[in-house]
């Protein structure tokens, strides 16, 4: 219990109790020493807990934690002095245990009724009259106890209500992460949606431009069929011509070559 509590009394920057605090506008607490010195090392003013900008102006003492720091550190001096008190009683022979319900004193085996104000430890009654407590302010353990509970309930209370606001903010925190996650499958779906009909248009124009190509790619090769068709006409009719030149040439009647030159069937198949 002490070592939580005085964890709830640690500044962060210096790990020590806190020393005048003063909170941001992010809710973050340090020592106004600390936070001074902070603000002064670095260039750009940034709350050491979550790095969220802050100037001077946003510092405002924290009046709750200042008394809740005296009130604490009371606490852990009255809990450090009833254990200091009991570490001298076992080295001088005087032993307390616990029993269920009940403290006993174990020089006596009397009920510890009695808070020793001058000491700072529970005394049984016979402790009380004896010589080591002469001169010594006691106090029924109720009475004691009173004063010391009360002083917890400020701390326990700003301890309740932070927890309960950091309890609110993890929910919070959580159903922003759903809403976050519910909003990126939306898009998902929605951006996969989006490229389907992108996919299916652009499959559409794919079979268009293959179907135009095919189309104008048939459309060449019987034109470019039909010409070869004429070549190969042209082609028969000049060799058939060239076997004939060849033939009258080859003769070796000049008489016959005459008669064949001048023959009107060679005129005209030399005219075309």
């Amino acid at each position: 219990m002490d070592s939580r509590l005085s964890k709830q009394i640690q500044c962060s920057v210096c790990v020590g109790d806190f020393t005048d605090p003063v909170s941001l506008l992010c809710d973050h607490t340090f020592c106004r020493q600390c936070i001074s010195n902070h603000s002064q090392s670095c260039r750009l003013k940034l709350c050491p807990e979550c790095r969220r900008p802050y100037t001077m102006w946003d510092l405002r003492s924290n009046r709750v934690l200042r008394n809740m720091v005296h009130a604490v550190r009371e606490h852990l001096s009255e809990q450090q002095a009833l254990r200091d008190g009991n570490v001298a009683a076992c080295g001088a022979g005087a032993r307390v245990f616990e029993e269920p319900e009940k403290l006993v004193c174990s020089d006596h085996q009397e009920r510890l009724k009695l808070f020793c104000e001058t000491d700072q430890k529970l005394v049984c009654l016979i402790c009380r009259d004896g010589e080591r407590h002469q001169g010594h302010t006691f106090k029924p353990v109720e009475q004691a106890a009173e004063p010391r509970k009360n002083l917890l309930l400020e701390p326990l209370s700003f301890l309740s209500k932070e927890n309960e606001e950091l309890q609110a903010l993890i929910k919070k925190q959580t159903n922003e992460i759903s809403k976050t996650e519910e909003r990126s499958r939306q898009l998902s779906a929605q951006i996969s949606a989006q490229f389907e009909e992108i996919h299916q248009f652009l499959r559409k124009k794919e079979e268009e431009v293959k179907k135009m190509l095919a189309k104008e790619e048939k459309d060449m090769i019987e034109k470019m069929k039909r010409n070869r068709a004429e070549i190969e006409e042209k082609l028969n009719d000049g060799r058939e011509q060239e076997g004939i030149l060849r033939s009258v040439l080859e003769t070796d009647q000049p008489d016959g070559f005459l008669q064949v030159q001048t023959n009107n069937c060679i005129q005209h198949r030399l005219s075309d």
